[in-house]
């Protein structure tokens, strides 16, 4: 059956669903209008608020219908799980209550045997395999900056998604950072976590990987805005048409954080105008937006915010992947746990929602809780205390709001 706006049919249980909260309401409806009427008919309107009976316990939903409601969702939240993950790892992915994870594997090991070996790994615990992030191929500055061996790398990008297609995992993130992520010194987020923070005028340090980088210049000189396009225009020309021949979506990350330079290097993906000429040289389906909340948020003026980039990307099905993160303000910033920031996680899951986003949603650059030095079992090295509070508070959260469009 099909909803009244030509949306998707629904299944049979989100039907029960819609059928019970409709019933449910028409029954309280008619309640309390007959018991105010008896009221205004008896000892007037002025004394009929006091004379409502108490309302009725509501009757439980079908669990059933709840969860089938869950796991049909186009919303899916996921895990980012080291292609080497443990059993303990793997076990603590399912037990977060996620069915998908992406994988985070080193260029050196991967091909596609090695990922079909993994998507069965993974599999034996009841996980698929939605993606997989090439750790030696993201931010790669040979790449990004046109660094001697840069033909190579690419050939190297080329078959990481020819693997990805031979092993039927059909996305990957991509960064084009030529100097990584940019961090101060560590700050604090609720009760003490350790959170990266970032001040403008602080001392700063950039890092990718083992690689750190300073200022005042990262790599000698200054690169100029108009090269380092070019730069980009020959990397995404070269693999657009592989990941379209191998029905592989690559979704780029924005710049951590999002400023127009930092030591020398223009960052290009930290404005939507760049968002915007990006795409464009890319012209490609199968290029689109991995939109990370908190490091949008942290910026100013950058075109659009967090929701009208979901908006936008979202309407034009440019939207592949959001990462779930947070901060308490713009510009000079703290990461703060998902609940804690500035930006309010629902009215994100509201607006993946009114543009039928068909993607991920992962956690990322989370604050540090205190971990338990053991438990059930002895000490677990798969515990991460506040992965699991990300998940499960994004998952909560997506689930309100598919329960929301079906009552």
């Amino acid at each position: 059956m099909n909803d009244q706006y030509g949306g998707q049919p629904y299944s049979q249980n989100q039907l029960l669903l819609k059928i019970h909260f409709m019933n449910e309401n028409r029954r309280d409806f008619i309640k309390k209008t007959g018991v105010s009427l008896a009221a205004m008919s008896v000892i007037g309107i002025g004394s009929a608020v006091a004379a409502t009976a108490d309302p009725e316990p509501k009757k439980n939903v079908n669990g059933d219908a709840l969860q089938e409601l869950a796991n049909s969702s186009k919303i899916r939240i996921v895990i980012q799980a080291p292609a080497e993950a443990s059993q303990q790892q793997i076990s603590f992915c399912k037990q977060a209550g996620v069915n998908s994870v992406v994988l985070l594997a080193d260029g050196a090991k991967s091909s596609a045997d090695y990922y079909k070996e993994k998507k069965r790994l993974f599999a034996g615990s009841g996980l698929d395999i939605y993606g997989v992030t090439n750790l030696s191929l993201i931010n790669n500055e040979k790449i990004v900056l046109n660094l001697p061996g840069r033909d190579a790398e690419i050939e190297l990008y080329k078959q990481h998604l020819r693997d990805l297609g031979k092993a039927g995992i059909g996305y990957t993130t991509y960064a084009h950072s030529g100097n990584g992520v940019w961090s101060s010194a560590d700050g604090t987020a609720r009760a003490d976590a350790v959170a990266r923070t970032y001040d403008p005028n602080g001392k700063n340090t950039g890092q990718w990987g083992d690689k750190k980088y300073t200022g005042p210049l990262s790599h000698g000189r200054q690169y100029t805005t108009l090269e380092m396009w070019a730069n980009f225009e020959h990397f995404i020309r070269a693999v657009a048409p592989v990941a379209e021949e191998n029905n592989v979506r690559i979704g780029i990350l924005p710049d951590n954080p999002p400023v127009a330079k930092l030591a020398g290097v223009p960052r290009l993906f930290s404005s939507f105008e760049g968002y915007q000429h990006g795409l464009m040289l890319a012209k490609s389906p199968n290029v689109g937006v991995c939109l990370s909340i908190g490091t949008w948020a942290s910026g100013d003026k950058l075109g659009k915010d967090v929701f009208g980039m979901i908006d936008y990307y979202g309407r034009h099905k440019k939207l592949f992947s959001v990462a779930a993160s947070n901060v308490d303000k713009p510009v000079n910033f703290t990461e703060t746990f998902i609940d804690g920031g500035y930006v309010d996680i629902y009215k994100v899951m509201k607006a993946l929602k009114s543009v039928n986003f068909d993607g991920i949603v992962f956690p990322d650059h989370m604050p540090k809780m205190i971990a338990e030095a053991g438990g059930r079992g002895g000490p677990n090295p798969a515990y991460d205390p506040s992965l699991a509070w990300t998940v499960g508070y994004t998952k909560c959260l997506r689930d309100r709001v598919e329960e929301e469009a079906v009552i």
